[in-house]
């Protein structure tokens, strides 16, 4: 952990077309915004949207009053950035809204001080992420073709929580100095070549599961077995790569186009009533 409280990254964030949250923006007379969610959990005073809209409206001098109406669709608690992505969402309107008074670093800039992963949803294309969500490296798209299952338990992981677990273990790992800050490393190899650069067969996965590793999970698979069961069981029926999505709890199965097939047939198996399963082709 820095002294600031937040932790050193180094991923590859991958936007999905779905799961998304339905955002309906609507101007409305006077100043401030005003959310209306389906989630009754959700905070109306103290949440990504009201703190984009504030950011924005101090950085900028002004801002438009507005309504936003939020369907809530991803998963809470996932590990999926729904929250983040709403946020982007709104920034990138309320910019366009006011006549572009932020390029895109100085929106990104902003982003930041959302949350930490705001910043990727305004690019939305696939990225090294490093730093605490800040440094963006556009990478190509090795994933292409590719069958992903999604399975969504339903189980809310704090991220709070997974980053103290994950501090908490640091003296455990051999050989791993509590100096260490980094997450979700991959090998130089996975972030230049293996995934997002080299050629391979139209059917070989080459080394992909020694390129996806998550440090969270070792935090979170204790205190949520279940978690480690399904990616266990996405292994088990066929899944070249499986991993958990940032700090959980969903997780992910990946299948290269010549095993769509069983791809599909994984996604009916693992769907239950508590546990959302989706099916993309990337």
């Amino acid at each position: 952990m820095r002294t600031d409280g937040y932790h050193e990254l180094d991923s590859i964030f991958y936007p999905l077309p779905y799961p998304r949250d339905d955002l309906t923006i609507s101007l409305r007379r006077g100043g401030g915004v005003r959310i209306f969610c389906d989630m009754p959990d959700l905070d109306p005073e103290n949440n990504t949207l009201t703190k984009a809209y504030k950011a924005f409206a101090e950085a900028v001098g002004m801002a438009p009053g507005i309504e936003v109406s939020l369907r809530k669709r991803i998963p809470v608690g996932a590990g999926l950035g729904g929250g983040s992505g709403n946020a982007a969402a709104l920034l990138r309107w309320l910019n366009r809204e006011s006549g572009s008074p932020l390029n895109f670093n100085a929106l990104a800039e902003l982003a930041l001080t959302v949350g930490a992963d705001t910043p990727f949803f305004l690019r939305n294309s696939p990225c090294r992420v490093r730093g605490i969500g800040e440094r963006l490296t556009p990478v190509g798209a090795g994933l292409a073709d590719y069958w992903l299952v999604l399975v969504c338990p339903d189980i809310q992981v704090s991220t709070r929580e997974a980053y103290a677990g994950y501090d908490a273990l640091l003296p455990a790992f051999t050989g791993f100095p509590p100096a260490r800050n980094s997450l979700t490393e991959f090998s130089l190899r996975a972030k230049e070549n293996t995934l997002f650069g080299a050629q391979r067969d139209s059917c070989f996965c080459g080394n992909l599961k020694d390129d996806f590793t998550n440090d969270l999970e070792a935090a979170v698979f204790p205190r949520y077995p279940l978690l480690a069961s399904v990616k266990s069981e996405l292994s088990r029926l066929g899944a070249d790569v499986a991993s958990m999505s940032g700090s959980g709890a969903s997780l992910f199965g990946l299948f290269p186009h010549c095993k769509a097939d069983i791809a599909k047939k994984v996604a009916l198996a693992l769907r239950s009533e508590r546990q959302r399963v989706f099916l993309l082709h990337l």
